[in-house]
């Protein structure tokens, strides 16, 4: 199965996003293990930079994230201050995601309303399927649905070679 989300993506990600001289953000990160922990984004202001975001990976294992939280600058107090949380569990086929919003009045994250579950059906083919979720976190009703076709060798650069 070739769509997890592992360390090494989350790295690639960090390590491309440095590199964009024209872009208005500026990133950082927290590295341990060759997996990043923390990545900062800051807005670029002039001569200085401003803390935008925080994101935060938890890694199982395998390598593979776990969980990705959000923080995000609070203009007002100057602090970081949760927003959202994507939480991914992993099978032989697939992947599923959660995503819980952050509630300020109970200080914790609400429990997630939707979920998405990522299964490859066959070679070069994904269903990617949107449940609304009841009360107790069990799929309620499909939202949406897809079928995802990837191309083996379509938009290749250079020849294949045997």
């Amino acid at each position: 199965m070739g769509t997890i989300i592992t360390a090494a993506t989350i790295m690639a990600m960090y390590l491309n996003s440095t590199g964009n001289l024209n872009s208005q953000y500026c990133y950082n990160a927290d590295v341990e293990n060759g997996q990043v922990k923390t990545m900062y984004v800051y807005d670029k202001v002039g001569n200085s930079l401003s803390g935008k975001l925080e994101y935060r990976y938890e890694y199982d294992a395998e390598g593979r994230v776990t969980a990705k939280e959000t923080l995000r600058r609070n203009a007002s107090t100057g602090r970081m201050t949760p927003e959202s949380r994507l939480t991914y569990t992993y099978s032989a086929d697939g992947y599923t995601l959660e995503r819980s919003l952050w509630n300020g009045k109970t200080k914790a994250y609400d429990r997630a309303t939707e979920r998405t579950e990522y299964r490859m059906e066959t070679t070069g083919v994904m269903s990617v399927t949107v449940y609304d979720l009841a009360e107790d976190g069990t799929p309620a009703a499909i939202a949406d649905n897809m079928l995802v076709m990837m191309p083996q060798d379509a938009g290749l650069m250079a020849e294949k070679t045997e």
